[in-house]
């Protein structure tokens, strides 16, 4: 995977590279139309001298025609500069989206000062702010350009005129552009306020059942009035701060102008031009008014660009750096034990392990500073090892638990098996957080995760029939639980849910997500505490259904259920202060000593 662009001007430079093919012809085409606008007034000079004051029709009309055809380019040099560069930005702006939303989705966890509020922010309003570095582009190499023919034909219709022209126009643009940064830096902080505010909307409206059941909604709204307001005065900071900057360039160049406008009315007064140039001339210094404009806004406004390209390679860096340094697959251990869990006290050992500390013939020996447990996905299953475990491979069929008193190695557990996910893919190894996310749609598409199934029907009309792709087995139903949910609802898999599941409780939404990992029919799945909203009766249904159901494959759940640990083939115990050890949840619970105290007390929790 390559580098995440290390700042903003990186990212800037990486996309104007990749967008060449559209931006080339887009910018030609823009300097064609801005060359043929400053060609106008020396046309029209022309007419005056050659056609007007001798009263010449043949010439009339050949000037009549030869400005048509000048129009003509003109409309259709725009029209094609537009249309490209518009594309560029598009495409860009829909790449940059898809390269953040994929570095959030694939990354095992958000850095812990970033939200996914803010992250929103920045994957659609920094993208499309990011990508209109386009359209300032090519406006802004078009009027520079128009600047300068303009330039060259004030100097061959008057050398004093242009020369002029040609000192003071640059003077002018670096006043203008010398405030250029502190605008690109008043742009970041009004993004970053507006992230903060958009991640506030969004906790909110995710705990918003909660908040007006305790009665917090006045809490709330004063919480998202304080974020809203300071979005607000950094909106108006930033919009204050360019339009200063485009009060300057605007006052620059009209300063310039005036003093051209004088040289050439005194030039007039003492005859040495005609009255055609003297039309293309003040035609000339009234068309340099738009491109210098356009340059001074264009300055401030690829500021903002590049203040939201910053926030991009900020978060994508920080993405990055979030990826933990695990094994991968071709480290993982290649020759492990194999055997069935067989044995009912606890264990220093694996899981399949004899009740004895010391490794044996067959085990690799855990290595020297190993961490306290660590869980390996690779191509031929699951490995299981830690300090005081040996390597010991977790054959298909079996139903593995892990119970961590520490949240923080349960959590680093997680994460590199989330990490290894993406080398193995979602077939081969599947990571289930216990955070539930569901999605606006039907039950089924949500389990499915096919498009297909999102049948959205217009009031009073039945919905399509589901493709097959949208079929979901009894099976993966019945051992999610989700069977009873159907039962209570009345369009089954096709009801209807709401927006992060905010028509469903709790637990409810829990037994979908479950059916939706149960359905991906994965061969190694983790769950992490996948049943915490449900009553103690269906869980232990839903414990033993997914025991049969994945008779075939392998399942780690990290939990302290007693359902699941005590349908688990065997479970593995971390305690807080002391080594791993294995067994099934009888023996543990009947074990002897601290072990067993520290256990027991584990599950009573």
């Amino acid at each position: 995977m390559p580098a995440p662009p290390s700042s903003g001007r990186t990212l800037l430079s990486r996309a104007l590279v990749r967008r060449l093919r559209l931006l080339l012809p887009g910018v030609a085409s823009l300097s064609v139309w801005q060359v043929c606008e400053a060609l106008v007034p020396v046309v029209i000079g022309a007419v005056v001298d050659i056609a007007i004051i001798p009263r010449s029709l043949p010439m009339l009309a050949v000037s009549i025609a030869g400005i048509a055809l000048l129009f003509t380019v003109l409309s259709y040099g725009y029209r094609f500069g537009a249309r490209l560069c518009n594309a560029a930005r598009e495409h860009e702006s829909h790449a940059l989206r898809v390269e953040v939303s994929h570095a959030a989705l694939t990354s095992p966890d958000l850095p812990p000062d970033r939200a996914s509020g803010e992250v929103l922010s920045i994957a659609s309003a920094d993208a499309d702010l990011a990508a209109e570095v386009f359209a300032h582009l090519g406006r802004g190499v078009a009027a520079l350009l128009g600047m300068i023919v303009a330039a060259v034909l004030l100097v061959l219709s008057d050398a004093v005129t242009g020369l002029l022209v040609l000192i003071a126009v640059p003077i002018g643009l670096v006043l203008v552009a010398l405030p250029g940064r502190a605008v690109s830096v008043k742009a970041g902080a009004q993004l970053a306020a507006t992230a903060r505010a958009a991640n506030s909307a969004a906790d909110l409206m995710r705990g918003l059942r909660v908040l007006k059941a305790l009665g917090g909604a006045e809490w709330a709204l004063r919480r998202f009035r304080t974020t809203s307001d300071d979005a607000a005065v950094a909106g108006v900071a930033t919009g204050e701060r360019a339009g200063w900057l485009s009060g300057v360039g605007a006052l620059v160049m009209s300063a310039v102008l005036a003093v051209v406008l004088v040289v050439a009315g005194l030039r007039l007064l003492d005859g040495q031009m005609s009255a055609g140039a003297l039309i293309a001339i003040l035609g000339m210094t009234a068309f340099l008014t738009e491109p210098m404009r356009a340059l001074a806004d264009i300055v401030g406004l690829t500021a903002r660009s590049h203040g939201a390209a910053s926030r991009i390679a900020a978060l994508l860096t920080d993405l990055a750096e979030t990826h933990p340094k695990t094994h991968s697959a071709a480290e993982a251990p290649t020759e492990p034990a194999h055997a069935a869990p067989s044995h009912d006290g606890p264990s220093h050992s694996g899981p399949s392990r004899a009740a004895h500390p010391q490794a044996e013939p067959g085990h690799a020996a855990p290595p020297h500073g190993a961490p306290r447990l660590a869980v390996t996905a690779h191509a031929s299953g699951l490995t299981v090892s830690g300090d005081s475990l040996p390597a010991v491979d977790v054959p298909a069929g079996t139903l593995l638990c892990v119970l961590v008193d520490e949240d923080a190695l349960a959590h680093d557990v997680l994460t590199a098996l989330t990490s290894q996910s993406r080398v193995l893919g979602p077939d081969h190894l599947l990571v289930t957080p216990h955070a539930v996310d569901l999605f606006e749609g039907t039950i089924r598409s949500n389990i499915t995760m096919s498009s297909g199934t999102d049948m959205t029907a217009s009031p009073g009309t039945a919905p399509a029939a589901p493709p097959a792709s949208g079929d979901v087995a009894a099976d993966v139903l019945a051992a999610s639980g989700a069977d009873e949910l159907l039962g209570l609802v009345a369009d089954g898999l096709d009801h209807r849910i709401q927006e992060l599941g905010g028509n469903l409780s709790g637990g409810q939404r829990q037994r979908i997500a479950l059916a939706r990992s149960l359905h991906a029919q994965s061969r190694i799945l983790v769950l992490h505490e996948p049943t915490t909203a449900v009553d103690a009766v269906t869980e232990a249904r839903i414990a033993a259904g997914i025991a049969t159901l994945r008779c075939d494959a392998v399942t780690l759940v990290v939990t302290g259920s007693p359902a699941f640990l005590a349908a688990a083939d065997a479970v593995v115990y971390v305690p807080a202060d002391a080594p791993a050890v294995t067994g099934t949840h009888s023996g543990l619970l009947g074990a002897a000593g601290t072990i067993g105290d520290s256990y027991r007390e584990a599950v009573a929790r």
